[in-house]
Protein backbone atom coordinates (compact mmCIF):
# COMPACT_ATOMS: atom_id res chain seq x y z
CA UNK A 1 0.00 0.00 0.00
CA UNK A 2 3.21 2.62 0.51
CA UNK A 3 3.79 4.89 -1.94
CA UNK A 4 6.78 7.65 -2.85
CA UNK A 5 9.59 6.25 -0.74
CA UNK A 6 7.91 3.95 1.23
CA UNK A 7 7.00 1.65 -1.80
CA UNK A 8 5.53 -0.59 -1.79
CA UNK A 9 5.69 -2.96 1.61
CA UNK A 10 6.72 -0.74 4.56
CA UNK A 11 6.32 -2.50 7.79
CA UNK A 12 7.55 0.69 9.96
CA UNK A 13 5.22 2.51 11.41
CA UNK A 14 8.04 5.30 13.03
CA UNK A 15 9.36 5.55 9.55
CA UNK A 16 7.19 8.42 8.36
CA UNK A 17 4.79 6.68 6.39
CA UNK A 18 1.27 6.80 6.23
CA UNK A 19 -0.07 5.09 9.53
CA UNK A 20 -2.79 3.59 7.49
CA UNK A 21 -0.85 1.80 4.64
CA UNK A 22 1.17 0.55 7.49
CA UNK A 23 -1.05 -1.65 9.22
CA UNK A 24 -2.57 -2.38 5.71
CA UNK A 25 0.80 -3.44 5.02
CA UNK A 26 0.89 -5.80 7.90
CA UNK A 27 -2.25 -7.26 7.50
CA UNK A 28 -1.81 -8.61 4.30
CA UNK A 29 1.72 -9.76 5.42
CA UNK A 30 -0.26 -11.58 8.53
CA UNK A 31 -2.35 -12.81 5.89
CA UNK A 32 -0.28 -14.67 4.07
CA UNK A 33 1.83 -15.86 6.46
CA UNK A 34 -1.00 -17.35 8.71
CA UNK A 35 0.30 -15.14 11.52
CA UNK A 36 -2.64 -13.89 14.25
CA UNK A 37 -3.83 -10.94 14.05
CA UNK A 38 -1.92 -9.52 16.69
CA UNK A 39 0.89 -9.91 14.98
CA UNK A 40 4.45 -11.47 15.93
CA UNK A 41 6.25 -10.29 19.12
CA UNK A 42 8.60 -7.75 18.85
CA UNK A 43 11.33 -6.06 20.94
CA UNK A 44 12.52 -2.14 21.25
CA UNK A 45 15.55 -2.02 19.17
CA UNK A 46 18.38 0.45 21.07
CA UNK A 47 21.35 -1.10 18.78
CA UNK A 48 22.61 -3.08 21.69
CA UNK A 49 23.52 -7.50 22.69
CA UNK A 50 20.39 -7.62 24.97
CA UNK A 51 18.34 -10.87 23.96
CA UNK A 52 15.08 -11.56 25.77
CA UNK A 53 12.12 -14.22 25.17
CA UNK A 54 8.47 -13.17 24.04
CA UNK A 55 7.51 -13.59 27.83
CA UNK A 56 9.54 -10.12 28.62
CA UNK A 57 8.55 -8.04 25.68
CA UNK A 58 4.55 -8.00 25.77
CA UNK A 59 3.01 -5.88 23.54
CA UNK A 60 2.05 -3.54 26.01
CA UNK A 61 5.48 -2.80 26.91
CA UNK A 62 8.31 -4.03 24.25
CA UNK A 63 11.49 -4.91 25.75
CA UNK A 64 14.58 -2.63 25.03
CA UNK A 65 17.00 -5.32 23.22
CA UNK A 66 18.02 -6.05 20.02
CA UNK A 67 17.17 -10.30 19.68
CA UNK A 68 14.27 -12.44 20.92
CA UNK A 69 15.48 -16.06 21.49
CA UNK A 70 12.37 -18.58 21.01
CA UNK A 71 11.21 -22.16 21.24
CA UNK A 72 8.80 -24.63 19.22
CA UNK A 73 5.22 -23.64 19.69
CA UNK A 74 6.60 -19.68 20.67
CA UNK A 75 4.41 -17.04 18.69
CA UNK A 76 6.65 -15.42 15.70
CA UNK A 77 8.38 -13.20 16.47
CA UNK A 78 10.35 -9.99 14.07
CA UNK A 79 12.91 -7.64 14.07
CA UNK A 80 12.45 -4.87 12.13
CA UNK A 81 15.89 -3.72 9.40
CA UNK A 82 16.79 -1.23 6.39
CA UNK A 83 20.45 -2.07 6.23
CA UNK A 84 21.38 -3.79 9.48
CA UNK A 85 21.57 -7.66 9.37
CA UNK A 86 18.50 -9.95 10.77
CA UNK A 87 20.13 -13.14 12.17
CA UNK A 88 18.49 -16.06 12.84
CA UNK A 89 20.13 -18.55 14.44
CA UNK A 90 17.98 -22.33 14.55
CA UNK A 91 18.43 -24.98 16.49
CA UNK A 92 18.48 -28.10 13.45
CA UNK A 93 15.95 -30.26 15.34
CA UNK A 94 13.76 -27.03 15.01
CA UNK A 95 13.26 -26.81 19.35
CA UNK A 96 14.94 -23.28 19.74
CA UNK A 97 16.12 -20.13 17.59
CA UNK A 98 17.18 -17.03 18.11
CA UNK A 99 16.61 -13.89 15.79
CA UNK A 100 18.63 -10.84 16.18
CA UNK A 101 19.07 -7.51 15.28
CA UNK A 102 22.92 -6.89 13.94
CA UNK A 103 23.75 -3.24 13.20
CA UNK A 104 27.74 -2.26 13.49
CA UNK A 105 27.47 -1.37 17.02
CA UNK A 106 25.33 -4.75 17.49
CA UNK A 107 28.04 -6.52 15.71
CA UNK A 108 31.19 -5.06 17.63
CA UNK A 109 29.13 -6.23 20.68
CA UNK A 110 29.18 -9.74 19.08
CA UNK A 111 25.29 -10.02 19.54
CA UNK A 112 25.40 -13.40 17.37
CA UNK A 113 27.83 -14.56 19.83
CA UNK A 114 25.55 -14.14 22.66
CA UNK A 115 23.24 -15.76 20.75
CA UNK A 116 24.92 -19.19 19.87
CA UNK A 117 25.69 -19.16 24.16
CA UNK A 118 21.90 -18.12 25.39
CA UNK A 119 20.55 -21.39 23.23
CA UNK A 120 23.60 -23.41 24.77
CA UNK A 121 22.06 -22.27 27.86
CA UNK A 122 19.06 -24.41 26.46
CA UNK A 123 21.16 -27.18 26.03
CA UNK A 124 21.35 -26.50 21.98
CA UNK A 125 25.08 -26.80 20.87
CA UNK A 126 26.84 -24.56 18.36
CA UNK A 127 27.53 -27.66 16.32
CA UNK A 128 24.12 -27.95 15.97
CA UNK A 129 23.12 -24.23 15.29
CA UNK A 130 22.12 -23.38 11.13
CA UNK A 131 22.79 -19.58 11.00
CA UNK A 132 21.26 -17.35 8.19
CA UNK A 133 22.49 -13.72 7.80
CA UNK A 134 20.31 -11.44 5.83
CA UNK A 135 20.24 -9.07 3.18
CA UNK A 136 21.75 -5.87 4.66
CA UNK A 137 24.57 -3.31 3.58
CA UNK A 138 27.52 -4.93 2.28
CA UNK A 139 31.54 -3.54 1.95
CA UNK A 140 30.59 -1.94 -1.42
CA UNK A 141 28.40 0.41 0.16
CA UNK A 142 29.65 0.75 3.70
CA UNK A 143 31.68 3.73 4.03
CA UNK A 144 32.70 4.06 7.57
CA UNK A 145 34.79 6.74 9.71
CA UNK A 146 37.94 6.08 11.55
CA UNK A 147 35.68 5.85 14.93
CA UNK A 148 33.97 2.76 13.68
CA UNK A 149 36.99 1.31 11.56
CA UNK A 150 39.09 1.16 14.68
CA UNK A 151 36.60 -0.87 16.65
CA UNK A 152 36.78 -4.47 13.98
CA UNK A 153 40.03 -6.15 12.95
CA UNK A 154 41.78 -5.34 9.77
CA UNK A 155 40.38 -8.71 8.27
CA UNK A 156 36.51 -7.26 8.36
CA UNK A 157 37.64 -3.60 6.64
CA UNK A 158 37.83 -3.53 2.66
CA UNK A 159 38.97 -0.54 0.69
CA UNK A 160 36.15 2.33 -1.07
CA UNK A 161 36.75 4.95 -2.67
CA UNK A 162 35.87 7.25 0.23
CA UNK A 163 38.17 5.72 2.31
CA UNK A 164 37.43 2.43 4.64
CA UNK A 165 34.19 0.04 4.43
CA UNK A 166 32.72 -2.12 7.28
CA UNK A 167 32.17 -6.22 5.94
CA UNK A 168 28.93 -6.28 8.19
CA UNK A 169 27.84 -9.94 7.17
CA UNK A 170 31.94 -11.11 7.12
CA UNK A 171 31.96 -9.49 10.93
CA UNK A 172 29.03 -11.56 11.96
CA UNK A 173 29.96 -14.90 10.40
CA UNK A 174 33.57 -14.32 12.45
CA UNK A 175 31.81 -13.86 16.13
CA UNK A 176 29.24 -16.91 15.11
CA UNK A 177 32.69 -19.27 14.18
CA UNK A 178 34.30 -17.42 17.39
CA UNK A 179 31.23 -18.86 19.34
CA UNK A 180 31.82 -22.94 17.77
CA UNK A 181 29.09 -22.47 15.01
CA UNK A 182 30.46 -24.78 12.02
CA UNK A 183 31.47 -22.45 8.94
CA UNK A 184 29.93 -24.87 6.45
CA UNK A 185 26.24 -24.18 8.58
CA UNK A 186 25.92 -19.94 8.42
CA UNK A 187 24.32 -18.92 5.09
CA UNK A 188 25.12 -15.36 4.02
CA UNK A 189 22.21 -13.77 1.44
CA UNK A 190 24.17 -12.26 -1.12
CA UNK A 191 21.94 -9.02 -1.67
CA UNK A 192 23.21 -5.64 -0.68
CA UNK A 193 19.97 -3.37 0.67
CA UNK A 194 21.89 -0.44 -0.56
CA UNK A 195 22.64 -1.46 -3.87
CA UNK A 196 19.67 -3.49 -4.75
CA UNK A 197 16.93 -0.43 -4.83
CA UNK A 198 14.46 -2.34 -6.31
CA UNK A 199 14.21 -4.51 -4.09
CA UNK A 200 15.29 -3.44 -0.10
CA UNK A 201 15.06 -0.21 2.02
CA UNK A 202 18.67 1.42 2.93
CA UNK A 203 18.08 3.55 5.27
CA UNK A 204 21.84 4.71 4.34
CA UNK A 205 21.50 4.97 0.41
CA UNK A 206 17.89 6.86 1.20
CA UNK A 207 19.29 9.19 4.08
CA UNK A 208 16.82 7.93 6.56
CA UNK A 209 13.97 8.59 4.59
CA UNK A 210 12.35 4.80 3.79
CA UNK A 211 10.60 2.00 5.06
CA UNK A 212 11.42 -1.36 7.05
CA UNK A 213 11.57 -4.78 6.44
CA UNK A 214 10.92 -7.50 8.93
CA UNK A 215 12.72 -10.32 9.59
CA UNK A 216 10.66 -13.62 11.25
CA UNK A 217 10.90 -16.35 12.90
CA UNK A 218 8.34 -19.19 13.83
CA UNK A 219 9.06 -22.73 15.24
CA UNK A 220 6.06 -24.81 14.60
CA UNK A 221 5.31 -27.44 17.33
CA UNK A 222 5.60 -31.01 15.74
CA UNK A 223 1.91 -31.37 15.29
CA UNK A 224 1.26 -28.17 13.44
CA UNK A 225 1.61 -27.78 10.06
CA UNK A 226 3.22 -24.39 9.69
Amino acid sequence: MSRGPYASLNLGQAAGDDPGHVLRNRTRMFQALGIPEQGPVRVRQVHGTRIVTPAESPAEALAEADGILVRAGDPWVAVSVADCAPVALVARDGSHAALLHSGWRATRGKIAGAGVRMLAERGIRASEIAASIGPCIHACCYLVGPEVAREFSKELLKPHPGGVALDLPLAIARALEEAGVDVSAITVAPECTSCTGSAFYSHRRDRGVTGRHWALVHLARSSEST
